[in-house]
């Protein structure tokens, strides 16, 4: 099952949801369709997320840090909460964090830094299993750079060989929500792109 404010083709069930109105607007709705599908989900992940450049000096501080806040830190609250409610034991969740942030500190990017920690500061939070199954591991990737379509489009002149392939990073996820070689529970696992793989590196 897929919930993003874009349907992908190759879902089984589309949840498609708005990037206008609030989530909690939307929470029961999500609920709903989410419970129609399953109940019991063995594996949850969250690839949501922005960026955006700019200093705490910019006049369009709040309207950004709004922006990115939506798209890092409740887009992986959504998922946090929904684990809470329909992760099954054993269960894989995977929160996608920045290596850039958790390494820190990003000036040029304020706002997107400040979510991002938020990201982390969750992930932290639910590893200590509290409301999600005991027997479950709570992950966090820590992506470098992604090679994807409005990367290449925001740096055309950048080397682009050690920029992570997301089909890549969906193997690998893949592997460890089937617990091929899954980190412990509260890992942070920094990930690059070196000689045709990808390298998790627990911080």
């Amino acid at each position: 099952m897929n919930i993003d404010v874009n349907p992908n083709d190759h879902a089984d069930e589309n949840l498609q949801v708005s990037s206008t109105v609030k989530i909690q607007t939307q929470l029961e709705t999500i609920h709903q369709r989410t419970k129609q599908f399953s109940s019991n989900f063995d594996t949850i992940i969250c690839t949501a997320g922005g960026f955006d450049v700019g200093n705490i000096k910019d006049n369009d501080l709040f309207e950004k840090y709004e922006k990115l806040d939506r798209m890092n830190a409740q887009s992986a609250l959504l998922t946090g909460h929904l684990a809470s409610r329909y992760l099954a034991e054993q269960g894989f969740l995977c929160i996608t964090g920045a290596a850039a942030v958790f390494e820190g500190p990003v000036n040029y990017a304020f706002s997107y830094g400040m979510t991002k920690q938020a990201t982390h500061s969750l992930v932290l939070q639910l590893a200590e299993r509290v409301d999600v199954p005991k027997t479950s591991d709570v992950i966090c990737i820590l992506p470098t750079m992604i090679d994807t379509k409005a990367n290449r489009e925001s740096m055309p002149d950048a080397d682009k060989s050690t920029w992570l392939p997301p089909d890549k990073v969906a193997d690998l996820l893949r592997a460890w929500a089937n617990g091929e070689n899954r980190p412990q529970n509260g890992s942070f696992a920094k990930l690059t792109f070196k000689n045709g793989s990808v390298i998790p590196e627990f911080l």
